[in-house]
């Protein structure tokens, strides 16, 4: 333990870990066996580019950038002299020659078995690179692939026992297969990971831009092992296999930290887990910069600006509601208001922003944490949804009493909201003197914007990268008031709709359309068609 020792000396001289935090990452290090510089890193202590660079400088060598990981320039007999688990264990990689030397990436290069072992088995001098955790392992499956089965998981007993689930979880190929999938994940910017068991493998898919693909297929004993590092991480319980368990976890990826949502259901062939990933520097948003018409984007600001009432953003799950209502938020928090959110469950963290977590096994609902809310003098507070009639009533006191509520209601279209909410049980009187402005929305994949849709590298050729978001928005002004009061169906306030300009979610897409923005194909997939209404 000498080298982990004097590392963690090292990075406390430099200020950059506190003597607590150097004696936590040294019992985990001994208890696991796991790198130091990898504890530290899913610690979130330092940054895994924070770390490549205190190693650099301290052994006076250059950062290994993507394009040399990218290369492999050497004898044909390379791969036959090297041995892959001597590389993956040592974590070192050879990448060129450079005249008699190899030139080699290395995550640490004071580890000097992997420096010297490398020399010694391709007879040349090495000279290293110091490359990120992460740039190592998507460096090292390039090369070498699959090899979690050479490594004997294969031939695990998928009914083990707890202790054996745990020792699987801790093995370093099964840790090696997580960081890759999830740096996998995130650089292909898809928003989930499915892992799906079968009679005799587990699918893994990735959802990116809305849409689901396949990514690679693992041998169940390979599988079971992934699933139990995930449940470690996310502090769930690895021996309990007959019941639906949720958990979070962070972990560092390419130098940020990106949370994990994890949802493990019990299936016929075992455990089906789903992984949320929530990347902060790619989901949050100005209002600006969602994508809106103009009218919209004028529309949601003129409601922010009001002093109280209650705002409304409809749609399906995964329609982009949850991102928008954090738009909202962050043009509100000037740091003159006080806000407060109710949320299930909190996605990002908002600076200046009070969040709380929905917890039903205690009693903490929307409508229970808004009624407390409501005793904090807040100006602004966040529902995640109105989803029933005690929550939507509460809501509409809260914004009849002075303050602005925010939330989501799942409608078809945003009219439709008005009639959801009174059939609720919201008095038609109450809601007329309330409501701000509702906004409805659905996501459809953008057309590539390199390719303009044909397929190309940039977008892995689907024709699509990124996506688009089609809304509809109407404010409530006098005439719609007026109409709000005793309504009960959609076709009796729709004048006073016209009457302001209200441009259907349809017209919004047939607009994008004609810019080129999407395609006929992803419109009828999210709305069915286009047209007026």
């Amino acid at each position: 333990m000498s080298t982990i020792r004097d590392r963690l000396d090292q990075l406390q001289t430099q200020g950059r870990l506190s003597t607590a935090d150097a004696a936590h990452a040294l019992e985990l290090a001994e208890r696991t066996g796991e790198p130091v510089d990898q504890i530290i890193s899913q610690l979130g202590l330092m940054s895994e580019t924070m770390l490549a660079e205190s190693f650099a400088s301290e052994a006076g060598l250059a950062l290994a950038s993507d394009a040399d990981l990218r290369t492999e320039d050497g004898p044909d007999d390379w791969r036959r002299e090297l041995n892959a688990e001597f590389l993956r264990r040592e974590r070192i990689l050879p990448l060129r020659l450079d005249g008699e030397a190899i030139i080699a990436a290395v995550v640490d290069p004071a580890h000097r078995t992997a420096i010297d072992g490398l020399s010694f088995a391709l007879r040349r001098p090495v000279r290293p690179l110091v490359a990120t955790i992460s740039q190592f392992n998507a460096a090292y499956e390039d090369r070498f692939g699959q090899v979690m089965a050479e490594d004997g998981l294969d031939a695990v007993d998928v009914s083990a026992d707890a202790e054996r689930l745990r020792d699987l979880a801790g093995a370093a190929p099964t840790v090696r297969l997580v960081n890759v999938l999830i740096t996998a994940a995130v650089k292909a910017r898809a928003s989930d990971i499915h892992i799906e068991p079968g009679a005799r493998d587990a699918g893994v898919r990735f959802r990116v831009d809305g849409v689901l693909r396949d990514e690679r297929s693992l041998p169940a004993a390979q599988a079971l092992a992934l699933i139990s590092r995930i449940k470690v991480l996310a502090d769930l319980d690895i021996a309990e296999r007959r019941r639906s368990q949720d958990g979070r976890l962070s972990l560092p990826v390419e130098g940020r930290s990106i949370d994990l949502r994890v949802s493990v259901v019990p299936g016929q062939f075992g455990e089906g887990v789903v992984i949320r990933l929530l990347d902060p520097d790619a989901s949050l948003h100005e209002l600006t910069e969602l994508g809106f018409s103009e009218q919209v984007t004028q529309l949601a600001s003129r409601a922010l600006s009001k002093p109280h009432g209650l705002i409304l953003v409809t749609g399906p799950t995964g329609s982009g509601k949850t991102t928008s209502l954090y738009a909202f938020l962050r043009r509100l928090a000037d740091g003159e208001r006080k806000i407060l959110t109710i949320e299930d469950p909190i996605e990002y963290r908002l600076a200046g922003i009070a969040q709380s977590q929905t917890n039903p096994a205690i009693g903490v609902t929307f409508a229970s944490a808004l009624r407390s809310f409501l005793r904090h003098d807040p100006d602004v507070v966040m529902v995640g949804e109105i989803r029933d009639t005690e929550t939507a009533k509460t809501a509409v006191q809260a914004a009849m009493t002075g303050h602005l509520v925010l939330s989501t209601l799942h409608t078809n279209d945003a009219p439709s909201a008005i009639l959801r909410l009174i059939d609720m049980g919201v008095e038609d009187y109450l809601l007329a003197s309330t409501l701000v402005g509702v906004m409805g929305q659905r996501l459809v994949r953008r057309t590539c914007q390199t390719c303009q849709g044909t397929g190309c590298e940039a977008c892995e050729g689907t024709g699509y990268k990124g996506r688009l978001a089609l809304a509809e928005a109407f404010e409530v002004d006098e005439e719609l008031r007026s109409a709000i009061r005793g309504a009960r169906f959609e076709h009796e306030f729709q004048p006073a709709l016209e009457a302001q300009g209200f441009v259907s979610m349809a017209e919004d897409a047939e607009a994008k359309l004609r810019d080129g923005l999407t395609s006929p194909e992803e419109i009828r997939r999210a709305i069915g068609g286009v047209g007026p209404r």
